[in-house]
């Protein structure tokens, strides 16, 4: 009881990004280096509660596990939009006639944007309603790579 296909299965799924923007773009400048960024945006994740509170004893019997026991309608509730920027910026060091080193600096999530996604959806569970993943910090890359 209160697992069953049609049981507020009707909705949103859990993996739903309504809209979704992805934007990349560079400029190379005049002295053997580029520049780039890649942007995205999508929207929040749906999620809904799971509470076997919400069945009566006689339709869920003993069982008080919460799983896969939807109290309300799949996809009513939504996480916050996610936004990020990434930028790059790459220098060419030519070596000679035949050999080049390229120096290349990359700092994802400029903003710093750590939106959180993955809800606790148990109700009778900790941190009910609270995200359990957020995306990843800032953080800075520097490479270098040498070319024949």
């Amino acid at each position: 009881g209160g697992r069953q296909l049609w049981d507020f299965k009707y909705g949103d799924l859990r993996g739903d990004r309504r809209h979704k923007l992805k934007m990349y773009g560079y400029y190379t400048l005049p002295w053997k280096a580029s520049v780039g960024a890649f942007a995205i945006y999508q929207s929040g994740q749906p999620w809904e509660e799971h509470n076997y509170r919400y069945y009566p004893a006689s339709i869920r019997g003993t069982s008080t596990s919460d799983t896969n026991r939807y109290a309300e309608p799949a996809g009513s509730n939504s996480t916050e939009a996610h936004h990020q920027l990434d930028l790059n910026y790459t220098q060419d060091l030519p070596i000679g006639d035949r050999f080049n080193m390229q120096a290349r600096l990359d700092v994802y999530n400029v903003y710093d944007n750590q939106t959180g996604y993955n809800i606790q959806d148990n109700f009778n569970s900790a941190n009910f309603g609270l995200p359990q993943t957020f995306y990843d910090p800032r953080r800075f890359q520097i490479s270098l790579r040498f070319e024949f």
